[in-house]
């Protein structure tokens, strides 16, 4: 990772061209990000009421905690406003609803250290989203819901991208990952059982690191090469971020993206990515350059969550 931009005037294609470099774009105080964040904590209020959802690890137990929020993500990803709020930030940041094509919002909690972090709120240790399946064109949009700190977010690792790290992505298979996905109530207030791929010797203490802090109202925009992880929630409070994937049609179809130096898993996303302008996904020609077959038994290509 060689630069972290804040606010540049870059059209979405140079941006596009950075991120797949390695660099990091910042954006700060944008309406359609704050509008997104506040539609968020209002759900999530009601959700936890009369309790301040910031200190909600002090009033329920992990396992509370894990079967409030199977039931609530779901309906937060799905619902109709949340799709919308994402079309609207990517077009305020110059993004052509005709060419881009996205994922559904996910809502990350991190709970302070020692709380929930497995299953439905699992803490992502040291990782690329490609070593899950991720195409090398995927750009993700991360967001803080309220404010965040130092030691509550996530941290890059600059000198792994573009780099080969010896990992265990060769055991993930994201058709099997998406049979899980119907049973995360078995890994969630437990033992998390599933395959998370990750570096084979971790990560030496004296990596260098990046740490972004962006404001409530702004979004971070990184490759889905890069390597990262969320950090030990040690501030006490309890973290709501927002994050989502794009990719572009034109760098599908050139095959153009991220180095993805060392990704050994079967299987791919892009099939979860939908138009922004009408929903239409990609073609099974179109996705056929970027996949691989399962041979699993329980293999799913595209996760239903009423299935």
């Amino acid at each position: 990772m060689a630069n972290v931009h804040i606010d540049p005037d870059y059209t979405d294609e140079e941006r596009r061209r950075r991120l797949f470099a390695g660099d990091v774009v910042v954006y700060t105080h944008v309406p359609a990000i704050a509008e997104f964040a506040e539609f968020t904590r209002d759900m999530i209020t009601e959700l936890f009421a009369p309790h301040d959802p910031i200190m909600i690890q002090e009033t329920y137990s992990p396992e509370q905690l894990a079967d409030l929020l199977i039931e609530f993500k779901p309906r937060w990803i799905h619902h109709p406003e949340s799709k919308k709020h994402v079309g609207k930030v990517v077009e305020a940041l110059g993004g052509d609803p005709e060419q881009i094509h996205a994922d559904v919002p996910k809502l990350r909690t991190a709970f302070p250290q020692g709380g929930l972090s497995t299953g439905i709120a699992y803490a992502f240790q040291a990782h690329r989203d490609t070593w899950y399946g991720a195409p090398a064109a995927q750009i993700n949009w991360w967001m803080p819901v309220w404010p965040v700190a130092e030691n509550n977010v996530m941290e890059f690792f600059p000198r792994g991208f573009g780099a080969h790290v010896e990992n265990n992505s060769g055991d993930y298979d994201y058709y099997v990952a998406n049979a899980w996905r119907g049973r995360i109530k078995d890994f969630s207030g437990g033992k998390d059982a599933r395959v998370h791929p990750a570096p084979v010797n971790g990560i030496a203490d004296d990596e260098p690191r990046i740490t972004v802090v962006p404001p409530v109202g702004g979004i971070m925009l990184f490759s889905g090469d890069q390597l990262h992880a969320s950090l030990p929630n040690l501030s006490g409070r309890t973290r709501y971020s927002i994050d989502f994937r794009t990719v572009a049609v034109p760098d599908v179809h050139a095959k153009v993206g991220a180095p993805m130096a060392d990704v050994a898993c079967t299987g791919t996303a892009l099939r979860d990515f939908v138009r922004m302008s009408d929903g239409t996904p990609f073609t099974e020609e179109e996705v056929a350059p970027h996949d691989s077959e399962s041979s699993a038994a329980e293999a799913v290509k595209v996760f239903s969550p009423t299935a």
